[in-house]
Formats: C-alpha cells, structure tokens, sequence
C-alpha cells in the first residue's frame, strides 16, 4: 500500500502559501488565476456589457430549477462523448469546490468511514474528508501517469476517488489504468468519484473523455466549463452523477450552497455554447501548447513529465524571478522531483517573455 500523506504537513503548507501569495501575487508563478487573449469572444458582448437577463422578479436562482441549462450539458455529452444522460444525472452550482464538499458531506451522510483514492488528490478532498473523520486510503505509491504506477485496487465493493487529468502536471491517467478501474467498477459494483475539473482541455483538439466509459449509475464526474475556459471570476461546475442519488444529493447540496446568482447563471449558458462549438476551446488549448513548447525550445524549462492538456505543467525553472512564489513536489505528494514547481502557463507567458531575446519572443494571439 502507498505511503500516506502528511496531511498535518500539507495543511500548514497551503495556508503559508496564501500568506506568500498575499504579499507577491505578481510572483506567484504556480497561480491558478492568468489571463488569455480569448476572455471577451468566450464571454460574448451579453456578459462583457453586464446585460445578463430580463430583469427578474426578486427570487433565488437555483440550477436545478434551470432547465435549459441542464438540458444543455445532456446534449454536450450525447455530443462530445456519446453518452446519454438525463436531467436527474446532473447536479450545477458556482464553482468545482462546492461540489467536492458536497461530496464529502454526502460521503458522510451514508455512512462511509474510508475510501479509496489514485494519488494525487486535489487538497479540498484532503481537508475535508479528514474534518470528517473519513479515512483515505492511496492504492498506488506513485502517480497514474508515472512509469511504473501500479493500481493496487481492493477486492471488493469499495468507493475510490480519481483525478483525471492530473492537473498540476497536465498528464491525463493513461488509458490502460482508466480500463482497468472500469473493469474493477464492473466486477466489484463500486462507486468512482472523478475530479474532471480540468477535462475538455487536451492540446490535441480531441475532446473526448475516456472516462466516460465509466458505468454512468455507479460514477460520480466532476466537469469545471470555468476551468475549461481559463475565466476563474465566473463560476459554474457540475456533477454527474448516478440518477438513484440525484434527489438526497441535490437536497445536500442546496441546503449547504444555497442559490447561484444571475451572472453564474448567464456565463453557464454562455460557456456550455462555446464548449459545444465547433470551434470549442481549441485556440486557448493551442496557445498553452504553444507556450509550453516555446518555453522548452527557448530552455526556460526542463521537465521529464511531458504535459498533454490543462494550463498547469510540473517543471524546473532554469531562471530565478524575483520574489517567486512556487508548489514544489510536498504539494502533490509527490517524490523524487526535487526542484520541480507548478508552473501555470498563462503566468509564464508574462512573467518569463521578459526575459527572452527578440527573436524568442513567446507569440502573441
């Protein structure tokens, strides 16, 4: 069985990073905030000049009440990965971490005192699942993507939670460990929970998830359009989910998030457009490419874990910033990438075209 995180260790690192951050958040080169050439055609002239919706009567907005909304993820999936689902499949709210949360109280709430989980997982599920009292239990030693990963998965019907892709490194999990977690769904009964925050994503322009084989009535998705857009000040996720538990989950959920707002409501609408688009979010995808490349070409990084998607990749700065703020491996637990940091691209492109000759300028979109 994998060694366990330090979790005392972990939290006290993310709170001395938001004071670091608060200080120099110029410099904070891991930042999960950054800025594209993009934002104002994804948000269209509706958001851009605050003209939202008709003026509604004063009442809370709740997604579950907005179904053309939910229709429209149901068709983004028929569409993008060929699955059928319906109404009582999705959950939306403003933002993946209400989610997350909601899934540890709903964890708790049925009784589940461990669960299983692929290393690494995101440090919201960290927190509160230990808040809660719910053991984590890591089924590998090293990451999915690494050589060598091996999956020790338990015998019976258990729940395990997976991140695909791993966000910090830009490495989705590779196609013969997703078929084998399906198979071991299928021959155990057992729930997967998977943080697909960062999906619909791949540099490549594919925008099919292979997760999606998952058994829909026994699989838990995470999908993030406001990370898939790279546009963090409007919030919208959901979650798919298995129908059986749509009602106790969507009552949780509720209770504990309470309504969206109007401008949510709008960008859902709004990002769920664009995502379906021919167009999608190629161009963003080919700009955090082209960026990664320019950066390896111009020898400003060096990394042996080759990134394939997302706008995070894991590497080694060759040049000291000033003030740099950083998440080395003891974020991810991770070991054996001693002086590898979380570099967010669209932080890099500013930070480091500065430093590039004339004719290495990193290209403008």
């Amino acid at each position: 069985m994998a060694r366990k995180p330090d979790l005392t260790l972990l939290i006290e690192k993310h709170k001395a990073l938001e004071a670091a951050i608060k200080d120099s958040p110029e410099h904070f080169l891991s930042d999960w905030n950054g800025d594209h050439p993009f934002v104002e055609r994804y948000l269209g002239p509706e958001l851009l000049n605050y003209k939202l919706e008709k003026p509604l009567p004063s009442q809370y907005i709740y997604f579950d009440n907005e179904e053309a909304v939910l229709d429209m993820v149901c068709d983004f999936h028929l569409k993008i990965d060929s699955i059928e689902i319906s109404r009582h499949n999705v959950v939306a709210g403003p933002g993946s971490s209400s989610l997350l949360v909601a899934f540890s109280l709903w964890l708790l709430q049925n009784g589940y005192k461990e669960v299983y989980y692929v290393p690494p997982l995101y440090y919201t599920f960290h927190y509160f699942l230990r808040l809660l009292g719910i053991r984590l239990r890591p089924i590998s030693g090293k990451h999915a993507f690494e050589s060598k990963a091996t999956l020790n998965l338990p015998p019976r019907q258990s729940v395990l939670l997976l991140t695909d892709p791993v966000w910090y490194a830009g490495r989705p999990v590779p196609r013969d460990k997703i078929h084998a977690i399906a198979e071991w769904q299928k021959q155990t009964n057992s729930l997967v929970f998977i943080d697909g925050s960062f999906q619909y994503m791949q540099w490549d322009g594919i925008r099919h998830e292979q997760t999606s084989m998952f058994e829909q009535e026994l699989t838990f998705r995470l999908i993030s359009p406001t990370k898939s857009l790279a546009i963090p000040f409007f919030r919208f996720a959901y979650l798919l989910h298995p129908s059986q538990f749509h009602s106790d989950f969507l009552f949780l959920y509720e209770n504990m998030m309470g309504g969206a707002n109007i401008a949510d409501l709008a960008f859902a609408r709004r990002s769920l457009q664009v995502l379906s688009s021919a167009e999608s979010n190629r161009d963003l995808t080919a700009l955090l490419r082209d960026t990664y490349d320019q950066l390896n070409k111009s020898e400003l990084i060096k990394t042996r874990i080759i990134p394939e998607c997302g706008y995070f990749i894991f590497a080694i700065p060759t040049m000291k910033l000033p003030g740099q703020v950083v998440m080395d491996q003891d974020y991810f637990e991770l070991k054996n990438y001693r002086g590898y940091v979380r570099i967010n691209l669209m932080v890099a492109r500013r930070l480091f075209s500065k430093t590039i000759s004339e004719d290495q300028t990193l290209r403008s979109y």
